[in-house]
């Protein structure tokens, strides 16, 4: 019943929002119009899933989502190309000092926290790695999978990314590596499944990918791409216990990787981004993240401890 209440809620809050021009013609609204977004590729399996169930309530709502780096996205935000972005970071500063230049300041919604998550080829070994080892493949100063296992026959290790401009290497470069340039033996494909892809078929392969395609166990491409690489997990330290980047550990913050992801909003009007926003961050919006394998921002978390006997 709750929920019941809280989507009857939504929709007529949505409804009461519509947008008519003079002739009192209805237009871009929360629940009907056409909508261009730009989304962080990395967020691809997440966000088709909510653009599906929003389409199906509001049959009149039309989407054209492109699954771009967040790079892209924001520099087509900054130049007006698009009005909607979803990506892992909220505005920086001087970027919302430009929108306030230009009359009005853009709606950023929190929806979820995921993580960035950290890929091997299954032959193998090493699956737990310490945040020290992780930061010192990302700035070179380890280049060969010998360093962390003397006894490793993988050779030198290939540092795969997404995109030059995805939101996996910013993170990976600023919050990791301190701002330190990406070392030689890093290199850049296009997608989040491209890395997938080329770690299942090299041995000495690490990549860094968004963990939403790696974070829904239930969905069968998930499964497949399972078999195909091995998720390493972290620990801070040597002999410490390790994590991987599962909504259990993102919620206690045990998986030291996370970062949260945004809804950013420069329409002027209450259009069809609004509607989007609100029912991202709303109760039917909020259950798909925590299918999807993302921490939820806006649902209470229960965390049990299951004891073996």
């Amino acid at each position: 019943m709750k929920n019941i209440i809280s989507l009857f809620v939504f929709c007529f809050l949505l409804v009461s929002c519509e947008q008519k021009k003079a002739d009192g013609t209805v237009v871009d609204t929360p629940t009907k119009g056409n909508l261009k977004l730009m989304v962080e590729e990395g967020y691809q399996p997440v966000i088709t899933s909510v653009l599906e169930v929003f389409s199906s309530l509001y049959s009149m709502a039309h989407f054209d989502a492109k699954y771009v780096a967040e790079g892209d996205a924001v520099r087509a935000l900054l130049n007006d190309s698009t009005e909607v972005i979803i990506i892992p970071r909220n505005l920086k500063p001087e970027e919302v000092a430009y929108f306030k230049s230009k009359g009005f300041t853009p709606r950023e919604n929190l929806v979820a926290h995921d993580a960035v998550a950290f890929i091997t080829n299954p032959g193998n070994r090493d699956s737990v790695l310490t945040v020290d080892q992780i930061r010192d493949i990302i700035t070179g100063k380890i280049t060969k999978w010998s360093q962390i296992n003397a006894k490793s026959n993988c050779g030198a290790i290939n540092l795969v990314f997404d995109n030059a401009n995805s939101a996996n290497v910013r993170y990976c470069r600023d919050s990791i590596g301190g701002g330190a340039p990406l070392p030689a033996n890093a290199s850049a494909l296009k997608k989040n499944e491209d890395v997938i892809a080329y770690v299942s078929k090299n041995k000495g392969a690490f990549g860094i990918i968004g963990a939403n395609w790696v974070s829904d166990s239930d969905d069968k491409g998930v499964q497949s791409f399972l078999k195909e690489v091995m998720l390493v997990d972290v620990a801070q330290k040597a002999g410490a216990e390790s994590y991987g980047p599962y909504q259990a550990y993102l919620a206690n913050k045990l998986y030291p990787f996370r970062r949260s992801m945004y809804i950013i909003n420069c329409q002027a009007r209450a259009g069809l981004g609004l509607g989007l926003a609100n029912f991202l961050i709303s109760d039917p919006g909020q259950r798909i993240m925590m299918k999807e394998g993302l921490l939820a921002a806006n649902v209470p978390i229960r965390l049990m401890q299951v004891i073996k006997e």
